[in-house]
């Protein structure tokens, strides 16, 4: 099962709004594996067993995800399957919708198929976190990511920013906007920096499509993001009395409008959130300014941190801070982190920490649910 939960991992990005999943089949005391690859492709058991050569009569399957037991891109794996002559599945973690929990299970015991499920439970739910997330919120996963010196700072009381990090440290934000759906900034970042916001990796296989929360609708018309568009989808959040003739001038170079609600002058960022859950995307990437995280943070969006630490020192009460906002005003307020990791990159410290445990919750329904 641990194998199978590594080899979904490496297709990140590729099954949209699909869970990772991973299965292998055991034959001939081997063990023959499968993922789902893409959306709307084959699912991983199916893969399995035609990378196992059909004939799995009698064999074993392992599987991440209880099989789907309902029609939708693909057949019901639960058919394959049975017409399989599978003899036993072992089940990381059951499905995630209520609706469909334990059917997979059902038919296949009714079928004479033992089935166990439970098998590397907390491993398989970590793998879907962000998928228990949106189909259980209908929201996107929110991961945001800082870079700043020790003092926390990202920039210099000049607003003068580039770089706090290596170029390791840059390589892999690079490769964190190629794994997300979409990667989302603030008009004031736009302004200073005039990012890209692209994979620009020399591997690079696909781009994320770039958000940016604007309620004024300032943004340049030849800005870099906006003259990317066809290269990779911009969205732009804006209040919903934006410039309308400012709308057509982005539209007639394939940018996307979108308005929303204000909150206390600023964009409503949860609204933001159910806008792009709507569209179809599951993974947000927050690449922001200090106004911008700290409106994360406030309003408690954010379900992990990325936090890149230089060892630098910046200093100054003028110097701008990762995360803005409104902040705590009493420690028992604070944000909690559910686990975390702490790695080198190069010449800085990545803080890897998961605040929001949607991965509990599967491993809890499906330790205490009982299958009919």
């Amino acid at each position: 099962m641990g194998k199978c939960i590594e080899l979904a991992r490496n297709v990140k990005g590729f099954t949209l709004t699909n869970p990772l999943v991973g299965a292998a089949v055991i034959k001939g005391g081997n063990a023959v594996y499968g993922i789902h690859e893409k959306y709307g492709s084959f699912h991983a058991e199916i893969n399995a067993i035609k990378n196992a050569g059909e004939d799995v009569s009698g064999c074993e399957l392992f599987v991440t995800l209880e099989p789907c037991s309902t029609y939708g891109k693909t057949p019901p794996c639960v058919e394959k399957i049975i017409s399989s002559g599978i003899k036993k599945v072992y089940i990381g973690v059951l499905d995630v919708n209520p609706k469909h929990r334990g059917r997979g299970v059902n038919i296949l015991r009714n079928a004479g198929i033992e089935v166990e499920y439970g098998v590397l439970v907390k491993e398989c739910s970590l793998l879907i976190e962000d998928f228990i997330k949106y189909q259980t919120l209908k929201l996107p996963y929110v991961t945001l990511k800082t870079a700043s010196s020790i003092d926390g700072k990202i920039a210099c009381k000049t607003g003068h920013s580039k770089w706090i990090t290596g170029d390791d440290a840059r390589e892999l934000v690079h490769k964190m906007r190629g794994l997300s759906d979409v990667v989302l900034t603030g008009i004031g970042t736009v302004e200073a920096d005039n990012p890209l916001m692209t994979d620009r990796r020399k591997n690079a296989v696909r781009q994320p499509v770039r958000a940016v929360l604007d309620s004024s609708l300032k943004i340049d018309i030849n800005a870099n993001i906006v003259n990317s568009a066809e290269y990779a989808p911009v969205i732009i959040y804006t209040s919903e009395n934006a410039d309308s003739s400012k709308i057509m001038q982005l539209n007639d170079k394939n940018v996307k409008v979108i308005k929303v609600p204000c909150v206390n002058g600023m964009l409503d960022i949860k609204e933001v959130l159910y806008s792009l859950y709507e569209l179809g995307y599951m993974n947000v990437f927050v690449e922001a300014g200090s106004r911008v995280n700290g409106s994360f943070f406030d309003n408690r969006l954010v379900d992990r941190l990325e936090a890149f630490i230089a060892p630098k020192v910046i200093g100054g009460k003028d110097a701008v801070s990762s995360i803005g906002g409104l902040g705590i005003n009493n420690m028992n307020e604070a944000l909690i982190f559910k686990d975390y990791e702490i790695n080198i990159c190069g010449q800085d410290i990545l803080i890897s920490a998961r605040i929001n445990d949607y991965a509990m919750q599967a491993v809890e329904f499906t330790k205490n649910y009982n299958v009919e």
